[in-house]
């Protein structure tokens, strides 16, 4: 494994810290609902009323640590996209690998965008953002799952499942289909995301995916001869 590779897994990794500033977050305001609130709220600047879709009125929002949340958020974005930079040569040379690799770095792009245009700030900026790191980053995890599906079987469900099940709580959330509360929809489609970047992140350290790199170094090899 390269220090390319390595550098990239370990930004994967860190993309922990974004389940800590919603945490924080979280802590900081007194009787939040992860049920039935949005993430985003977290990230409102102001404190005031705003309509909430889901009980259909007007809530009060206040979240003192919305800048530790912004941040979080942007950083979250940012690693994403540097992880996707940094590992882009671990896995097999195919057209299909450049498709879920874009398709990821958007995701991770989105992120960043909502992150720093906040709901309350600039709300087109935000939804805009919303749709890329929900919506759009799901058929990444999904193409990454058909490029490796011959050679990594299980992590290749995984991805798909991942893609899979962040997508259905997408459509769910974009339908205002709230099962469960908006809040838990909406984590359905952005928490496995971020697990499946710590988790492929831990993995590629652990050495994981030591085949695939010996054969894209033996299929090099052969071609230089």
């Amino acid at each position: 494994m390269t220090n390319q590779i390595r550098l990239g897994a370990i930004f994967w990794v860190l993309t922990a810290e974004f389940f800590l500033a919603q945490f924080l977050a979280q802590a900081a305001w007194p009787g939040y609902s992860m049920t039935v609130e949005d993430i985003s709220l977290l990230g409102v600047t102001s404190c005031g009323a705003y309509l909430n879709p889901a009980p259909g009125g007007i809530m009060p929002v206040c979240s003192p640590l919305s800048l530790v949340f912004n941040i979080g958020m942007a950083l979250n974005g940012l690693l994403v996209v540097l992880g996707v930079w940094f590992t882009r040569d671990l896995w097999p040379q195919t057209r299909l690998k450049l498709v879920a690799l874009w398709l990821l770095a958007l995701g991770g792009d989105g992120t960043m965008l909502a992150g720093i245009f906040p709901l309350d700030t600039n709300p087109g900026l935000h939804l805009i953002g919303a749709v890329l790191a929900l919506g759009l980053s799901c058929f990444g995890f999904i193409a990454l799952a058909r490029v490796v599906w011959y050679s990594h079987r299980g992590f290749a469900l995984y991805s798909l499942a991942t893609g899979v099940l962040a997508l259905a709580g997408f459509v769910l959330y974009a339908a205002e289909i709230y099962l469960g509360g908006r809040g838990t929809v909406e984590r359905l489609a952005a928490w496995p995301q971020t697990l499946w970047y710590m988790v492929t992140g831990a993995l590629i350290l652990r050495g994981h995916f030591a085949a695939l790199v010996k054969s894209d170094t033996a299929t090099a090899t052969s071609a230089a001869r």
